[in-house]
């Protein structure tokens, strides 16, 4: 024994979801095989660069070049003379307006 069908009212039906089907367009196997390639060799890259850092030594390195002032001996005092040219324009265009 069936269940009864109910009649829709107004005309609305449940509607079923549509089916998703995608069929590409343009397939390039060479491109294919490539990419797999060279994301094996990147694999194969990271693992060897993973082998041959060593943390301790990186952080031994780290300290070190905080302690030299790695990054102000670097930049060669360029920085100081920058501020100072910023702080001369801005006082020279706060005189300006001001008188």
């Amino acid at each position: 024994m069936e269940a009864p069908k109910i009649p829709t009212l107004f005309g609305f039906k449940t509607r079923r979801p549509n089916q998703f089907y995608f069929e590409p367009r343009y397939y390039d196997e060479r491109k294919e095989k490539m990419k797999q390639r060279y994301d094996r060799i990147g694999k194969e890259l990271d693992q060897e660069n993973a082998s041959r850092t060593n943390p301790e030594e990186f952080r031994s390195t780290l300290r070190e070049n905080w302690g030299d002032g790695y990054a102000r001996r670097k930049m060669g005092g360029s920085m100081s003379k920058r501020v100072i040219i910023y702080i001369i324009a801005l006082l020279a265009l706060s005189y300006y307006i001001l008188f």
